[in-house]
């Protein structure tokens, strides 16, 4: 068989059949295709070259391609047949196995990240040794991340001092000991919720930010042209991000903490708790080490949301859509990742 010119979508359906009459003509012969003359190939015609030495054939009677362009066959190389001899016979995966897998790749997403994290830290002692370093780039991202963030973190914190000073307060009443629901509200902002919904409201909001914006540099190919410039993009890109989180996440923490606390003392105020009383009772329920332990938290998270964002950014493929998909999955990874660490912190601190 001879083929020569275009094969693409317009044009395969006749030479496929074409092809197929020859080869149903000689099922115990081998089969020689000249593809000397053919000038290009589009899905289609590569989809008609890779079925034709696919086939299953008697012995001695194979399909070979002679004279393809090398580029031509190197794409039908890539694709083994067995690949797709697989496809009818796919078995029931049950549960068990299920879960297994699951549990197997988000340990190696664990290990890439870890790799990930090495060569940021990497990154960041090499720029600081050739003192190129320059903090007002992490300035930059602070305030975008960090300061045009602070109403809906002041929102949050001040709704969830309210929300937890009112549930607690309706049951500790019925028992007579409304004045320890400063306690709950008290260790619950510094050491727990302060730090966590600061870390969920910043996963939504930057770190879906970090993947979109870094994702459609990598989509423009402008990551290639920073290579090309002798820049390293995770020392250029990635590591302002960083150290911007890991310092800004703590302040707003610091912050939704102080105004969670007003709101539960406001909340408490309806209890017949007077300001006064709520200041002293809440001295002696916390201390410094719930303070410590919520920066700490908050610390942990800012660089886990950073992180996680710029390495979904920098794991974009090609398209619009996989901008879209590397912001969700920043969302969702940074929040599983924010509630385990959370879950960690609780085992470790108890």
């Amino acid at each position: 068989m001879v083929l020569e010119g275009r094969i693409t979508a317009h044009t395969a359906a006749p030479v496929w059949q074409s092809a197929l009459d020859t080869l149903a003509r000689y099922p115990d012969r081998p089969v020689v295709v000249d593809a000397s003359r053919v000038e290009y190939v589009d899905n289609a015609g590569l989809a008609l070259l890779f079925d034709l030495t696919r086939r299953e054939r008697a012995p001695g009677a194979a399909v070979e391609l002679r004279a393809l362009a090398p580029n031509l066959a190197a794409l039908v190389r890539r694709y083994d047949p067995r690949d797709f001899a697989a496809l009818g016979t796919r078995r029931h995966v049950g549960t068990l196995e299920h879960l297994g897998r699951a549990t197997l790749h988000q340990l190696a997403y664990l290990k890439e990240l870890s790799a990930f994290l090495g060569a940021c830290g990497r990154a960041l002692i090499h720029a600081h040794r050739r003192g190129v370093w320059k903090w007002g780039d992490v300035l930059d991202v602070a305030t975008e991340a960090g300061a045009n963030a602070v109403p809906i973190v002041l929102l949050m914190g001040f709704l969830m001092g309210v929300i937890i000073a009112f549930e607690v307060g309706l049951v500790a009443r019925q028992f007579g000991a409304v004045i320890f629901v400063v306690n709950g509200v008290g260790v619950a902002m510094l050491r727990e919720l302060g730090a966590l919904m600061t870390a969920i409201v910043l996963a939504g909001r930057t770190g879906a930010a970090f993947a979109a914006r870094i994702g459609t540099q990598k989509v423009n190919e402008e990551l290639n042209a920073i290579s090309t410039f002798g820049l390293d993009p995770i020392e250029f890109l990635v590591v302002p991000r960083l150290l911007a989180l890991t310092l800004v996440v703590p302040l707003l923490t610091v912050l939704a903490d102080v105004i969670g606390l007003a709101g539960g003392a406001l909340v408490m105020t309806t209890f017949d708790v007077s300001f006064l009383q709520f200041h002293a009772r809440l001295l002696d329920a916390v201390t410094a080490a719930d303070v410590i332990l919520g920066i700490v938290k908050a610390a942990v998270f800012g660089l886990t949301i950073g992180a996680v964002g710029c390495h979904q950014g920098l794991r974009t493929g090609a398209g619009a859509a996989s901008v879209g998909l590397s912001a969700t999955s920043a969302v969702v990874r940074s929040i599983v990742l924010i509630v385990v660490i959370d879950g960690l912190f609780a085992v470790v601190t108890s």
